[in-house]
């Protein structure tokens, strides 16, 4: 009885062990196939830091690549002064203040209600693809339009990035935007396709006086939009392929949404922001 026994299951084993061994084998061909399909093995390289400990103005302009100080198509009531932008206690400070000033430039020129402080790597930094990172904080202000945002090295035209923009319209809305295209609409006549395209995206939250990380990360296939490390907004449409610079600043504008009403208060409004970071892809 036990000799039949022990045949029975010598039979057994040899049947059922290249099962098992298919099945074993199966799974790791089909594992190595699910990370070939992901492909996501990568990791984040720092380019760019800065945490201001000082103004590194040898890092940042303080106007447009230009040479310009405001941006006159969008009719905004600020100037940008160099002076408005500071380091205090490892935190970089943007200052929009009520102040009278006269504002000229090779494009047009007149008298300024606001001045305003802006930073940008234009002649310093820039890159195609990869991530990248701000750590911010701003108020609420009916027309104060805090933003950061890529663009094209080279100008005028697209694309642009805005990773965030806080419009001073609802105090609880931001907004994340992607312009491609040909250039900037002129008219009606080039609002639409094939000149210009935009997708936006509204995120809604307790944003006036809160520490946020915004980040964005591009890819070749898709362009991700994150808050807090949470994903708020993609697209696989209009990725840019060339060099993109850095832009943060506050603007103002007078907008149809709050009847054209903006904040006249003499308080000044600081945009705080706490580090910059860039990083390339690497492939592991």
């Amino acid at each position: 009885m036990n000799k039949l026994l022990s045949k029975i299951l010598f039979k057994t084993v040899i049947v059922i062990l290249p099962l098992i061994l298919v099945v074993i084998v199966s799974n790791i061909i089909l594992s190595n196939n699910s990370e070939e399909v992901k492909n996501d093995k990568f990791k984040w390289q720092l380019t760019f830091e800065d945490n201001f400990d000082s103004f590194d103005r040898s890092k940042w302009q303080t106007m447009f690549d230009m040479n310009t100080r405001t941006i006159w198509s969008n009719k905004e009531l600020q100037w940008y002064k160099d002076e408005n932008v500071f380091a205090d206690n490892g935190v970089l400070k943007i200052i929009t203040k009520k102040e009278s000033i006269f504002g000229k430039d090779a494009e047009s020129e007149k008298q300024f209600e606001f001045t305003s402080g802006m930073i940008n790597t234009a002649r310093t930094f820039t890159q195609s693809y990869g991530k990248w990172e701000i750590k911010v904080k701003f108020p609420y202000k009916k027309g104060y339009w805090p933003a950061f945002w890529l663009v094209a090295k080279e100008r005028p035209g697209l694309p642009e990035i805005d990773v965030f923009e806080y419009f001073g319209r609802k105090e609880n809305s931001m907004s994340s935007s992607l312009h491609w295209g040909i250039n900037y609409p002129s008219s009606e006549k080039d609002n639409s396709a094939p000149f210009y395209y935009v997708k936006s995206n509204e995120i809604t939250g307790d944003f006036s006086d809160n520490w946020m990380i915004w980040s964005l990360e591009c890819f070749p296939d898709k362009i991700l939009w994150k808050l807090n490390d949470k994903i708020v907004f993609e697209s696989t449409q209009g990725i840019p392929t060339g060099p993109m610079y850095i832009i943060a600043n506050v603007a103002i504008k007078a907008w149809d949404e709050n009847n054209g009403e903006v904040d006249r208060s003499d308080d000044p409004y600081v945009m705080e922001i706490d580090y910059i970071k860039a990083y390339k892809i690497i492939p592991e």
